[in-house]
């Protein structure tokens, strides 16, 4: 899912989660503990040898989370508890969620709104006289801590990486508000730098009205991009990729597949063209086939012959929990015959190494590096690279295989423009698990990389950093269109 849509199921709803008559301190200590036994029976993190702290984590959260079931009375009780959690690992692949809406609504603020300022910092966006702060002043600490230290403790605790650019710059503004989290100690104080100078104030919090989210657009969640490629009157082609969607039988799944023929049928256009624009605004990730059949058909199958990756460990954890995901993934996804021959067997063989493994006793799968084709034979497959500038345009969403698509294209030349990314850890190959109340789900990583050339929960930078509203396509198309001009003439 990606994080907008994320934003638009789950913040400033009504709790309707919340049944009468629920023992929640019972209810927290059931899923709790299903969520502490899945990631030790299943997580790949507990047989990384290169991440020592990861079963730590779950034995310190977990016990947190037992506490906390000591004295929780009510949805909001149980439902931060575990977001704080799953949280703690700092892994945008391990999370929680609940079917339907959620308890964190804003119910108290002080009369302004600060979203990051792009340093670790915090800015006020939005602001009413009785606030006693203006727009554009810079909070520079609250009771003893600073914007950063505010943020992570307050928000970072619920959805973790607070480090990362791109967490800050989507759920910043969510700091200074009381969603109603039960863990989070109240603010009272606030120093800010304004025009006027330093400005210092106790914090006056009020009852947020209904309809706040709305009323002061909290989160200005982009339009969703429609999946296609469109040629302009400048010869560029522009190609939307708002997903990568796996599931082939999906309308998004189904578009991917129109556009794939399309790029293929224009393929030496595309490869003649002055300038090529992969848009992933919004593109929170799916299935990394896509971007690897994208690179094919433009530039041939000697694209991965000529952007290889660093060779790279690939350890599965060996369950029978996990195994049994993937077998029931390939039954649900296979079910028409619409999977590619590839991913078939990408099944079937993820599924046949782990049973072996498990037969023997194993608690890994281990694929060691393959062997890439001989340096000397890398013209044998056909490659055509674009002989034009090739741009990726990304946001804060991109994550997961969004950011292979970055890596992959990178390789190949592409330059990353826009906005630093989202991150992912090395921990990959998600499946969700209904946790026992039936309230929600939880998602969790079945494999991790050794040897990944981005790191763990390391971003991609853009090499041009847009400054204007990310949102306004007709703008970026303008500022994108000078950099292939100067590119192709810098004088």
């Amino acid at each position: 899912m990606s994080i907008w849509l994320y934003l638009a199921a789950s913040v400033g709803l009504a709790a309707a989660q919340a049944e009468t008559g629920r023992d929640w301190a019972e209810t927290l200590r059931v899923d709790a503990t299903a969520i502490h036994d899945a990631v030790a029976s299943s997580h790949p993190g507990m047989v990384n040898p290169d991440d020592p702290s990861f079963s730590s984590t779950n034995e310190t959260q977990y016990a947190l989370a037992l506490d906390r079931a000591r004295t929780a009375r009510s949805f909001a009780d149980y439902f931060f508890a575990i977001q704080h959690y799953t949280a703690a690992f700092d892994d945008g692949h391990l999370g929680f969620g609940v079917f339907g809406a959620t308890p964190d609504q804003v119910r108290a603020w002080p009369g302004f709104i600060a979203g990051d300022d792009g340093s670790r910092g915090l800015v006020v966006t939005r602001a009413e006289a009785w606030s006693g702060v203006s727009v554009g002043a810079h909070l520079k600490s609250c009771d003893g801590r600073d914007a950063f230290q505010i943020g992570k403790d307050r928000v970072g605790a619920r959805f973790g990486r607070w480090e990362l650019a791109s967490q800050r710059a989507i759920f910043a503004a969510m700091v200074m508000l009381d969603t109603g989290d039960p863990y989070v100690a109240p603010i009272r104080h606030c120093v800010f730098d304004s025009e006027g100078g330093e400005v210092s104030i106790d914090l006056d919090w009020r009852t947020a009205e209904p309809g706040f989210f709305s009323r002061y657009k909290v989160f200005d969640s982009p339009p969703r991009q429609v999946t296609g490629m469109r040629r302009q009157d400048d010869g560029a082609y522009w190609i939307t990729l708002p997903t990568f969607n796996g599931n082939p039988e999906s309308d998004d799944g189904r578009a991917l597949e129109a556009l794939l023929a399309e790029i293929s049928a224009q393929a030496d256009a595309l490869r003649h063209a002055p300038t090529i624009v992969f848009d992933l605004r919004g593109n929170g990730g799916g299935s990394s086939a896509w971007s690897a059949r994208i690179a094919e058909a433009i530039w041939g199958a000697g694209a991965f012959e000529h952007a290889q990756e660093p060779p790279m460990t690939v350890v599965w954890r060996a369950s029978e929990a996990n195994v049994q995901s993937l077998r029931h993934g390939l039954k649900k996804r296979d079910v028409n015959g619409n999977l590619s021959p590839g991913t078939r067997e990408w099944y079937r063989a993820s599924i046949a190494g782990l049973e072996a493994a498990i037969a023997k006793g194993d608690d890994r799968w281990i694929i060691p590096p393959s062997v890439g084709d001989d340096p000397g034979n890398a013209d044998a497959a056909p490659y055509h690279p674009p002989v034009g500038k090739v741009f990726v345009l990304t946001d804060e969403a991109c994550m997961s295989a969004c950011l292979d698509a970055v890596d992959l294209w990178g390789r190949l030349g592409a330059t990353p423009i826009g906005h630093e990314t989202g991150a992912d850890t090395i921990y990959m190959e998600v499946r969700d698990i209904n946790v026992p109340s039936g309230l929600g789900q939880m998602s969790l990583p079945m494999k991790f990389y050794i040897g990944r050339a981005r790191g763990h929960n390391q971003p991609v930078a853009p090499v041009h950093r847009f400054e204007g509203d990310m949102n306004d396509t007709a703008v970026l198309e303008t500022w994108v269109s000078g950099l292939a001009i100067e590119a192709r003439d810098p004088n």
